[in-house]
Protein backbone atom coordinates (compact mmCIF):
# COMPACT_ATOMS: atom_id res chain seq x y z
CA UNK A 1 0.00 0.00 0.00
CA UNK A 2 1.39 3.54 -0.52
CA UNK A 3 0.36 6.66 0.39
CA UNK A 4 0.62 9.43 -2.55
CA UNK A 5 0.50 13.12 -2.08
CA UNK A 6 -1.71 15.46 -5.16
CA UNK A 7 -1.96 18.44 -3.34
CA UNK A 8 0.11 21.68 -2.83
CA UNK A 9 -1.04 21.90 0.84
CA UNK A 10 1.64 22.52 2.95
CA UNK A 11 1.36 19.55 5.09
CA UNK A 12 3.20 16.75 6.07
CA UNK A 13 1.42 13.32 6.79
CA UNK A 14 3.26 10.30 9.04
CA UNK A 15 1.90 6.90 7.96
CA UNK A 16 2.16 3.69 9.54
CA UNK A 17 0.94 0.06 8.17
CA UNK A 18 0.28 -2.47 11.36
CA UNK A 19 -0.72 -6.48 10.46
CA UNK A 20 -1.82 -9.12 12.96
CA UNK A 21 -3.40 -6.58 15.88
CA UNK A 22 -5.54 -7.20 17.94
CA UNK A 23 -7.72 -4.67 19.48
CA UNK A 24 -8.94 -4.63 22.97
CA UNK A 25 -11.37 -3.24 25.25
CA UNK A 26 -9.42 -2.67 28.18
CA UNK A 27 -8.17 0.16 30.25
CA UNK A 28 -4.76 -0.32 29.99
CA UNK A 29 -3.64 2.45 26.90
CA UNK A 30 -6.51 4.78 27.80
CA UNK A 31 -4.68 4.66 31.50
CA UNK A 32 -1.47 5.74 29.85
CA UNK A 33 -3.88 8.90 28.05
CA UNK A 34 -5.25 9.96 31.65
CA UNK A 35 -1.64 9.75 32.77
CA UNK A 36 -0.41 12.33 30.84
CA UNK A 37 -3.45 14.48 30.59
CA UNK A 38 -3.15 15.11 34.32
CA UNK A 39 0.47 16.18 34.09
CA UNK A 40 -0.43 18.63 31.48
CA UNK A 41 -2.90 20.00 34.06
CA UNK A 42 0.17 19.90 36.86
CA UNK A 43 2.03 21.92 34.71
CA UNK A 44 0.46 23.91 33.13
CA UNK A 45 -2.98 24.91 34.92
CA UNK A 46 -1.86 28.91 34.54
CA UNK A 47 -0.61 28.89 31.14
CA UNK A 48 -2.72 30.17 28.39
CA UNK A 49 -3.61 27.15 26.00
CA UNK A 50 -1.32 29.19 23.22
CA UNK A 51 1.18 29.54 25.04
CA UNK A 52 2.32 25.77 25.84
CA UNK A 53 4.81 24.76 23.73
CA UNK A 54 4.00 22.27 20.56
CA UNK A 55 -0.08 23.92 20.52
CA UNK A 56 1.42 26.15 17.47
CA UNK A 57 2.20 23.22 15.08
CA UNK A 58 -1.28 21.82 14.93
CA UNK A 59 -2.81 25.44 14.59
CA UNK A 60 -0.07 25.93 11.70
CA UNK A 61 -1.23 22.91 10.19
CA UNK A 62 -4.40 23.90 10.02
CA UNK A 63 -4.48 27.07 8.94
CA UNK A 64 -2.19 25.43 5.93
CA UNK A 65 -5.24 23.55 5.40
CA UNK A 66 -7.34 26.37 5.16
CA UNK A 67 -9.05 25.33 8.45
CA UNK A 68 -9.58 28.67 11.43
CA UNK A 69 -7.72 26.69 14.49
CA UNK A 70 -9.80 29.52 16.38
CA UNK A 71 -13.07 28.54 15.00
CA UNK A 72 -12.36 24.66 15.18
CA UNK A 73 -9.86 23.10 17.31
CA UNK A 74 -7.52 20.51 16.23
CA UNK A 75 -8.41 17.49 17.95
CA UNK A 76 -5.08 17.50 19.29
CA UNK A 77 -5.80 20.56 21.38
CA UNK A 78 -9.13 20.09 22.29
CA UNK A 79 -7.80 17.25 23.89
CA UNK A 80 -5.17 18.93 25.58
CA UNK A 81 -8.21 21.82 26.50
CA UNK A 82 -10.11 18.99 28.39
CA UNK A 83 -7.30 17.97 30.19
CA UNK A 84 -6.38 21.27 31.35
CA UNK A 85 -9.85 21.56 32.65
CA UNK A 86 -9.76 18.17 34.19
CA UNK A 87 -12.74 17.06 31.77
CA UNK A 88 -13.54 13.41 31.60
CA UNK A 89 -12.22 12.09 28.76
CA UNK A 90 -13.44 8.83 26.93
CA UNK A 91 -11.64 5.45 26.00
CA UNK A 92 -13.01 3.87 23.01
CA UNK A 93 -10.70 0.68 22.28
CA UNK A 94 -7.06 0.05 23.08
CA UNK A 95 -5.68 1.62 19.51
CA UNK A 96 -8.11 4.23 19.83
CA UNK A 97 -6.77 5.05 23.00
CA UNK A 98 -3.09 4.96 21.81
CA UNK A 99 -3.90 7.23 19.10
CA UNK A 100 -5.43 9.95 21.19
CA UNK A 101 -2.59 9.31 23.63
CA UNK A 102 0.04 10.07 21.31
CA UNK A 103 -1.65 13.18 20.24
CA UNK A 104 -2.09 14.56 23.22
CA UNK A 105 1.71 13.95 24.13
CA UNK A 106 2.74 15.01 20.56
CA UNK A 107 -0.11 18.10 20.56
CA UNK A 108 -0.72 16.86 16.57
CA UNK A 109 -3.74 15.59 15.23
CA UNK A 110 -3.68 11.70 14.90
CA UNK A 111 -5.35 8.82 12.86
CA UNK A 112 -6.55 5.57 13.02
CA UNK A 113 -8.01 3.42 10.40
CA UNK A 114 -8.96 -0.23 9.28
CA UNK A 115 -7.06 -1.02 6.40
CA UNK A 116 -9.20 -4.01 5.74
CA UNK A 117 -11.92 -1.22 4.43
CA UNK A 118 -9.30 0.73 2.40
CA UNK A 119 -9.12 -0.40 -1.51
CA UNK A 120 -6.07 0.97 -2.64
CA UNK A 121 -3.47 3.33 -2.42
CA UNK A 122 -3.87 5.83 -0.05
CA UNK A 123 -3.97 9.45 -1.86
CA UNK A 124 -4.09 12.61 -0.12
CA UNK A 125 -5.93 15.59 -1.97
CA UNK A 126 -8.39 18.13 -2.17
CA UNK A 127 -12.10 16.66 -2.03
CA UNK A 128 -13.99 16.81 -5.16
CA UNK A 129 -17.71 18.38 -6.00
CA UNK A 130 -20.27 16.02 -3.96
CA UNK A 131 -17.61 14.01 -2.50
CA UNK A 132 -17.86 13.26 1.80
CA UNK A 133 -19.16 10.67 4.01
CA UNK A 134 -20.52 9.68 7.37
CA UNK A 135 -18.60 10.56 10.27
CA UNK A 136 -17.67 9.43 13.24
CA UNK A 137 -20.44 11.41 15.27
CA UNK A 138 -23.36 9.98 12.16
CA UNK A 139 -23.15 13.02 10.54
CA UNK A 140 -22.86 13.35 6.57
CA UNK A 141 -19.60 15.62 5.83
CA UNK A 142 -18.88 17.43 2.40
CA UNK A 143 -15.31 17.55 1.77
CA UNK A 144 -15.44 19.27 -1.60
CA UNK A 145 -12.36 21.54 -1.70
CA UNK A 146 -11.12 20.44 1.79
CA UNK A 147 -7.94 18.22 2.35
CA UNK A 148 -8.76 14.41 2.65
CA UNK A 149 -7.39 10.89 2.93
CA UNK A 150 -8.70 8.84 -0.48
CA UNK A 151 -8.74 5.61 -1.53
CA UNK A 152 -10.47 3.73 -4.93
CA UNK A 153 -13.43 4.46 -3.38
CA UNK A 154 -13.00 7.81 -2.53
CA UNK A 155 -12.73 9.51 1.01
CA UNK A 156 -12.26 8.28 4.16
CA UNK A 157 -10.44 10.69 6.29
CA UNK A 158 -9.47 13.85 6.76
CA UNK A 159 -7.58 16.17 9.80
CA UNK A 160 -11.15 16.93 10.90
CA UNK A 161 -13.00 13.46 11.55
CA UNK A 162 -12.66 10.18 9.93
CA UNK A 163 -15.24 8.24 8.27
CA UNK A 164 -17.38 5.43 10.11
CA UNK A 165 -16.38 3.54 6.65
CA UNK A 166 -12.95 3.12 7.95
CA UNK A 167 -13.41 3.11 11.27
CA UNK A 168 -11.49 0.82 13.92
CA UNK A 169 -13.19 -1.86 16.26
CA UNK A 170 -12.25 -5.32 17.91
CA UNK A 171 -13.04 -6.87 13.98
CA UNK A 172 -9.61 -4.90 12.91
CA UNK A 173 -7.03 -6.65 12.40
CA UNK A 174 -4.77 -4.43 10.01
CA UNK A 175 -4.30 -0.91 10.69
CA UNK A 176 -3.11 2.43 8.85
CA UNK A 177 -2.33 5.09 11.67
CA UNK A 178 -0.86 8.74 10.75
CA UNK A 179 -0.10 11.86 12.40
CA UNK A 180 -0.79 15.02 10.64
CA UNK A 181 2.12 18.16 10.78
CA UNK A 182 2.78 21.28 9.33
CA UNK A 183 5.08 21.57 6.34
CA UNK A 184 7.74 23.09 8.72
CA UNK A 185 7.76 20.84 11.40
CA UNK A 186 11.23 18.89 11.82
CA UNK A 187 11.01 15.32 9.95
CA UNK A 188 12.85 13.98 12.36
CA UNK A 189 11.05 14.70 15.08
CA UNK A 190 7.78 13.14 12.97
CA UNK A 191 10.03 10.29 11.96
CA UNK A 192 10.35 9.89 15.61
CA UNK A 193 6.71 10.21 16.57
CA UNK A 194 5.53 7.82 14.43
CA UNK A 195 7.79 4.97 14.98
CA UNK A 196 6.55 5.50 18.91
CA UNK A 197 3.38 5.87 17.86
CA UNK A 198 3.79 2.42 15.56
CA UNK A 199 5.48 0.69 18.79
CA UNK A 200 2.87 1.90 21.17
CA UNK A 201 0.05 0.50 19.38
CA UNK A 202 2.44 -3.02 18.65
CA UNK A 203 2.57 -3.16 22.48
CA UNK A 204 -0.97 -2.56 23.51
CA UNK A 205 -2.24 -4.65 20.34
CA UNK A 206 0.40 -7.12 18.82
CA UNK A 207 0.86 -7.16 15.58
CA UNK A 208 4.23 -6.74 13.15
CA UNK A 209 5.27 -3.26 11.81
CA UNK A 210 4.77 -3.53 8.00
CA UNK A 211 5.91 -0.31 6.86
CA UNK A 212 6.36 3.77 7.41
CA UNK A 213 6.15 6.17 5.10
CA UNK A 214 6.38 10.08 5.44
CA UNK A 215 4.78 12.49 2.64
CA UNK A 216 6.48 14.14 1.06
CA UNK A 217 8.93 11.29 0.61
Amino acid sequence: MKILKQTDAPIQFAGALIDNITVGEDMSAFERLADIAERYADMHQWTALSEIPGVQNARRFFRAIGVDPTKRRPSSEALLNRALKRKELYNVNTLVDVGNWCSLEFLLPTCVYDAKNIQGDVIIRLGREGEGYEALNHREMDFQDRLVLADDEGPFGSPMTDSLRTATGLQTKKTIIGIWAPEEFERLKLQKNIELFAQRSIEFCGGELVQVQIIPN
